[in-house]
C-alpha cells in the first residue's frame, strides 16, 4: 500500500474519531424531568401527593435538583422516599426526619428565590412529592409550582467519547509512524 494513502486513512481516522469525540463530549451532560407541575391547589386537602421515579440506570454522578415555589403562604414541600411513606403519612411529627427534603413554608412562598433543593441519589427509587396544607382543615388558595430534574452523565455518551478518542489516538500514532519513517527514508 502506497504511504500516500496510509497517511489519508490515518488523517481520516483522526478526523472522524475527533469528531466523533466532540460531539460525545457535547451530549455528556443530560437531564430528565422528573416532575413539572404548575397551579397546584390544595383547597381544603390535607396533603396532595405526586410519584416522582428516579432511574439511574446508564448514568454516572446522578443529583436530583429542583425548585418549588407558590403564590400564597402556608404550603411545605416533602419529597419522600416511597419506602418511608407509611411512617411519614402516620407519624407528622417525624416528616421532616423521614423525608430526602424539606422545605417550609416561608422557604416555598419566597417568590424572590424559589425554595430549591438537590441531593445524590444512591438507587433508582421511587419518591412522592407533597404538598402539605398548613392551614387544614381550612383551604388554602395558594398555588404552588414545582419541578424535579435529574442531572447526570451518560454512560452511553461516555463510552461513545472514549471510542472516538481511540479512534482518532489510532489515527494520530499511524501519521507519526509514517512521518517518522519517511524521514528516515529520506
Amino acid at each position: 500500500m502506497k504511504i500516500n494513502v496510509i497517511v489519508a486513512v490515518a488523517a481520516l481516522l483522526v478526523v472522524i474519531g475527533a469528531s466523533f469525540a466532540a460531539y460525545s463530549y457535547e451530549q455528556l451532560r443530560r437531564q430528565d424531568v422528573l416532575f413539572d407541575q404548575n397551579s397546584i391547589q390544595l383547597n381544603g386537602l390535607r396533603y396532595s401527593g405526586y410519584e416522582v421515579a428516579v432511574d439511574l440506570d446508564g448514568k454516572f454522578e446522578p443529583e436530583v435538583t429542583g425548585g418549588v415555589g407558590s403564590v400564597g403562604g402556608g404550603v411545605d414541600f416533602y419529597l419522600v422516599n416511597d419506602a418511608a411513606w407509611n411512617s411519614w403519612s402516620t407519624t407528622p411529627a417525624l416528616r421532616s426526619a423521614l423525608s430526602t427534603v424539606h422545605l417550609n413554608a416561608t422557604a416555598v412562598s419566597s417568590q424572590s428565590i424559589e425554595g430549591e433543593f438537590s441531593f445524590n441519589p444512591s438507587v433508582s427509587t421511587a419518591y412522592s412529592a407533597v404538598f402539605v396544607n398548613d392551614d387544614f382543615p381550612n383551604a388554602n388558595n395558594s398555588s404552588v409550582h414545582a419541578s424535579i430534574l435529574l442531572q447526570y452523565i451518560s454512560l452511553d455518551y461516555l463510552f461513545l467519547m472514549a471510542t472516538g478518542l481511540v479512534i482518532a489516538a489510532i489515527g494520530f500514532i499511524l501519521l507519526l509512524v509514517m512521518i517518522f519513517r519517511k524521514i528516515k527514508h529520506s
